[in-house]
């Protein structure tokens, strides 16, 4: 039965949103239990709005919690009794299988960076970003956690992606695409021909390099990129897409398009709207892995609402019903043997 600690002051719309999107989680997952972590005085309303306590769900005090605005270096240094540490040092002590948070995502692969610890051969963390693509998403890694990365962090970050994707949702030997500024081999800057080098020894099922134009329309499973590029991305399609949809919701919004009248049609062009927005809502998903240090940790969006949390812990129990964590250790080692068998070869033909 999976034990999911949950930061009940991270996010928007704090502590109702976290504590409403739990609760409904527990309803979808029948063996889920949960303990919500954040100020008593603030939270146990929350909780008892929604119908107290129970054996399915736990309480546990944290006096302080990490704004959005705090820097993540800050917060870890100046309130290690925030809710977001306590979850994080749960995780630590194995006192439960997962933890989520819908707060500072610095903050919070920072505190997991540095109290859980990498697992071996993981040199930074990645979040593992899904990308709407029918039931089953693209995995865009990473969307963030790593600015600054160097080859071998990429080749991880395809490693990880890819046993997720084989865990959590059977996909097997997942296509891994490397975002460059062309499908030639050669394309790109150094960190691009040294990743794709990498990447073609791995033993993983490389198919090259994918271009921006191509991320919602692309073949591959996962799409490897370093957090600068992959934060970039995100918030633009994030952009990208709100503004698609007001502007079509706002145009519509009258009785005719251009002399035509809508009116018969209105029904029918808003139910397929909907449909169509559905598969690019960040709340479908809810969250993301955060990929690299031990244990199982899902980061969710600062906006969440009730819907995004309750799909993000869901998501957090599928990680760990699935073994994850141990496939991703034989994974990363496998990668890693196979370069560095690579790298012999090339010495001794040399």
């Amino acid at each position: 039965m999976p034990l999911i600690a949950i930061d009940a002051m991270g996010g928007d719309h704090v502590p109702s949103v976290p504590v409403q999107g739990a609760f409904r989680a527990l309803e979808n997952n029948p063996d889920l239990k949960i303990i919500l972590v954040g100020p008593e005085d603030q939270v146990m309303p929350a909780i008892d709005s929604c119908g107290g306590l129970n054996d399915r769900v736990q309480f546990v005090h944290a006096p302080e919690w990490v704004t959005m605005e705090e820097s993540p270096v800050e917060a870890l240094r100046n309130k290690p009794a925030s809710s977001l540490a306590s979850i994080v040092m749960m995780q630590k002590e194995r006192t439960v299988e997962g933890i989520f948070s819908a707060g500072n995502t610095g903050a919070f692969v920072a505190a997991c960076s540095v109290h859980l610890r990498m697992h071996e051969g993981v040199r930074r963390p990645a979040i593992a970003l899904p990308m709407p693509r029918g039931e089953k998403p693209i995995i865009l890694c990473d969307g963030g956690a790593n600015v600054e990365s160097r080859p071998q962090h990429l080749l991880h970050n395809a490693a990880m992606s890819a046993t997720f994707l084989t865990s959590v949702y059977g996909i097997e030997s997942p296509r891994i695409g490397l975002l460059n500024v062309g499908s030639e081999a050669d394309k790109g800057h150094t960190l691009a021909k040294e990743t794709f080098e990498l990447l073609s020894a791995s033993g993983l099922n490389f198919c090259g390099n994918v271009e921006g134009n191509d991320l919602f329309n692309t073949t591959v499973d996962v799409i490897v990129c370093d957090g600068f590029t992959g934060n970039v991305v995100l918030k633009s399609s994030e952009g990208l897409s709100e503004f698609i949809f007001s502007t079509i919701a706002r145009e519509l919004s009258g009785d005719s398009v251009g002399g035509f009248d809508l009116g018969p049609l209105k029904e029918m062009i808003g139910a397929g709207l909907k449909s169509i927005a559905s598969r690019f809502d960040y709340a479908e998903y809810g969250g993301a892995p955060l990929l690299g240090p031990k244990g199982i940790c899902t980061i969710g969006h600062g906006k969440s609402d009730e819907k995004a949390i309750c799909n993000a812990i869901t998501w957090t129990c599928r990680m760990i019903e699935s073994r994850f964590e141990e496939d991703m250790v034989r994974a990363i080692r496998t990668v890693n043997e196979n370069v560095e068998s690579t790298d012999h070869s090339s010495e001794k033909q040399a």
